[in-house]
């Protein structure tokens, strides 16, 4: 059938009708054209954008503040750490060159005393402020301020960078750890004068808290002398630059060993060629420290470096090739050869780097002493362990990557 023009004219304007019929009962207009909740949308957007900002303001003032007590901290003229083998290092040379003769020497243990009030008495066993300090530092580098009232709150008082577990004294003292030291001496009376002074003009804060002293025949005097040693810790990884701090001139060439007598002997003994480098482990109840290692062949024990504790010591071993000539590098907690942290030359005895560990049996079940050796190498050549007498059921020596090195146990 044929439509005229005015048919289809109208059959469209109802076709449209229907359309829009259709349209109005079925799509939901009021949501599509909803625009109060696109404002809202926008407006919660904005307002976390805002906080993201906000916290980027406060995360940068935050880390300048942590910058600034950081360098404070490091300016304070307190050792970084309380270890009984340094001191009885430093003391032995401050009493040799001032003619004292130390008849024993006594330790407290580590204490948390006020900064206001230095006390030699010995206090519970806690964190000192800065210790907590510098463990929210150190925390800060792994988290996000997650609170915007928190962040301005540290960011505007450096003391609130402690958490809320670890608080202060209530009258508000800082703390430093301390550990006192007591000296029975024979000396003239001028020695110990020159003894007193060089303690007291030294670059590190001790306090000489009491001497007691009893005249002798002649011009010898028998007495005591107590002092207190102050730590306060450093950021992770610091590493000591000035060398007028007593543990650097005391290092020279990666040696510090306290226990090594003038012309004694340590544990190699062997003048095997076999290998590139010994290492030795023993309990903290032996004579010797509990972890050393050193240069095979070095007589002078120039090259060796030491651990004395009841843990597992981490110990770390560096070796690349640079311009066909090999390189080596190793440390322990405290200590690191080259001293200064550089590479030296060396040239292996085979064709891989050979290592032997002299290790020992565990003697009882709190002896916890042991290494935990990690390796660096791009040398190109396999790095080989000898171990010798490791505790079967209980070995001190680890590794951190297994299957970067060769182990031979026997």
């Amino acid at each position: 059938m044929k439509l005229s023009r005015r048919e289809k004219v109208l059959i469209s304007i109802l076709l449209i009708a229907v359309v829009i019929y259709f349209g109005y009962q079925y799509v939901p207009f009021d949501k599509v054209f909803k625009l109060s909740e696109l404002e809202e949308e926008y407006s919660q957007k904005k307002a976390t954008y805002d906080t993201m900002s906000q916290n980027i303001i406060l995360k940068t003032n935050y880390e300048k503040k942590v910058d600034e007590l950081s360098s404070e901290i490091n300016n304070i003229n307190m050792l970084s750490s309380l270890e009984q083998e340094k001191i009885i290092v430093f003391l032995n040379k401050y009493l040799a060159n001032n003619n004292m003769d130390a008849n024993n020497i006594t330790f407290t243990d580590v204490a948390a005393v006020p900064v206001v009030t230095v006390s030699s008495k010995s206090q519970p066993k806690v964190k000192s402020t800065f210790e907590n300090m510098m463990d929210t530092i150190n925390d800060s580098s792994k988290t996000v301020l997650n609170n915007t009232k928190a962040s301005q709150e540290e960011s505007s008082n450096t003391q609130e960078i402690q958490p809320d577990s670890a608080q202060p004294q209530a009258n508000g003292d800082l703390t430093v750890n301390s550990v006192s030291v007591n000296i029975s001496f024979e000396s003239s009376y001028n020695d110990m004068l020159k003894f007193i002074d060089a303690i007291q003009t030294n670059p590190v804060n001790i306090a000489i808290t009491n001497i007691t002293i009893l005249s002798q025949e002649g011009n010898i005097l028998q007495g005591t002398i107590t002092m207190n040693f102050y730590s306060v810790p450093k950021l992770e990884g610091f590493v000591e630059e000035n060398k007028d701090w007593i543990w650097e001139d005391l290092m020279q060439s990666g040696k510090s060993n306290p226990f090594l007598l003038e012309g004694g002997t340590t544990f190699v003994n062997n003048t095997s060629n076999s290998y590139d480098f010994y290492m030795s482990l023993k309990p903290e109840s032996s004579d010797l420290p509990t972890v050393m290692l050193g240069r095979a062949d070095d007589k002078a024990r120039a090259t060796y470096v030491y651990a004395d504790s009841n843990v597992m010591e981490n110990i770390e071993l560096q070796f690349k090739k640079e311009n066909n000539k090999y390189y080596y590098k190793y440390s322990t907690k405290n200590n690191q050869f080259p001293a200064d942290g550089s590479w030296l030359e060396f040239t292996p005895v085979g064709s891989s780097i050979n290592v032997k560990v002299y290790s020992s049996s565990r003697n009882s079940k709190v002896d916890s002493s042991g290494a935990n050796i990690s390796i660096t190498n791009t040398s190109g050549l396999k790095v080989r362990f000898t171990i010798e007498d490791d505790d079967k059921t209980n070995p001190r020596v680890y590794f951190k990557d297994p299957k970067s090195v060769i182990v031979t146990r026997e």
